[in-house]
């Protein structure tokens, strides 16, 4: 036990000091674009997509923020809802479109370490992967086209915080980071406990459990023995999902099409694995309520539609 506590504790160390210090920089970013009123200035570039959501201009700009991190975009999202520019409601709609960014992103660690393995495959699975993430933004955006007030796609930062004249100077950025401190402590108190148990129960072999049980839906899966074997591999590693995959193509013992489908499914499988992750990130972030919230809604949209696409792939491609 005391191992175990141990290893939870050396994890939960790691995590927080890669998380907590882009999380305060987004909410610390947030208040200064909106001191600066940069908000209505670059809001032209997602207009597109706010006016189909019924989103804030805010909304917008924590979306293009994600592409850069992912934390740093949900931490804006936070601090706007914090000061009242945003809504919970809009909160959590914008955080589902907001992970749309980090899976467009994810050719950074997925084609570097397919292409060289699976080939072209790599490139049809990433093709998938973001078609599953862009059919889920557009489900999002529609959710608040119909959930939210049509005027909030139009609404502006109010004159009181509009400070066009205000030069980026360091007085500004010293007093975005005390306008946030109080948020910036609130999800800290939050994240660590919730780290401290996720990484318990990782470290106690839960998800370990989770992932057996798992592999045993694979023999219910319409394919080959040596396909069920990159969905297997794909439960515990990625790279090892690929590099199985790889040598079974080389060897002609799997079709291209296997290949793609057993990576498919074994992410869909891989999503109750990745809570031991997302817990922790989302209800550090948004708090337990509401990120309790994001989770279960964002994680279930993709895997219905992950699933949804798998299925229509057996039936189409022969």
């Amino acid at each position: 036990m005391i191992a175990v506590l141990a290893a939870a504790a050396l994890s939960t160390l790691k995590f927080l000091v890669a998380m907590v210090p882009i999380f305060s920089v987004g909410v610390i970013v947030a208040e200064f674009i909106v001191a600066l009123g940069w908000v209505n200035k670059i809001a032209w570039i997602t207009r597109p997509l706010t006016r189909l959501g019924h989103l804030k201009p805010e909304c917008g700009a924590s979306f293009l923020t994600a592409f850069l991190s992912p934390s740093a975009g949900n931490a804006m999202l936070v601090r706007h809802h914090e000061a009242g520019r945003i809504t919970r409601k809009e909160l959590i709609i914008a955080a589902i479109v907001n992970t749309f960014p980090g899976i467009v992103m994810h050719w950074r660690t997925v084609l570097p370490i397919a292409i060289p393995l699976i080939g072209i495959y790599a490139f049809v699975y990433y093709g998938f992967l973001v078609l599953v993430g862009l059919l889920k933004t557009i489900a999002a955006l529609l959710a608040g086209h119909f959930l939210l007030e049509p005027d909030n796609a139009y609404a502006i930062i109010p004159l009181a915080e509009k400070q066009e004249g205000v030069p980026p100077s360091w007085a500004l950025w010293v007093e975005s980071a005390k306008k946030s401190r109080k948020i910036i402590f609130r999800v800290i108190k939050t994240t660590i406990p919730v780290t401290v148990v996720m990484f318990v129960l990782i470290h106690a072999g839960m998800f370990d459990y989770l992932n057996t049980w798992i592999s045993g839906l694979t023999e219910f899966l319409p394919l080959s023995p040596k396909a069920l074997s990159v969905v297997a591999t794909r439960l515990a590693s990625n790279v090892g999902a690929f590099t199985v995959a790889g040598n079974l193509l080389y060897a002609s013992q799997v079709s291209g099409r296997e290949v793609v489908l057993s990576l498919l499914v074994g992410n869909l499988l891989a999503s109750g694995i990745n809570l031991r992750f997302l817990i922790p990130y989302y209800l550090g972030i948004f708090g337990p309520g509401t990120g309790w919230q994001v989770l279960a809604v964002s994680t279930g949209l993709r895997m219905a539609i992950m699933a949804a696409l798998i299925w229509t792939l057996f039936v189409i491609w022969p």
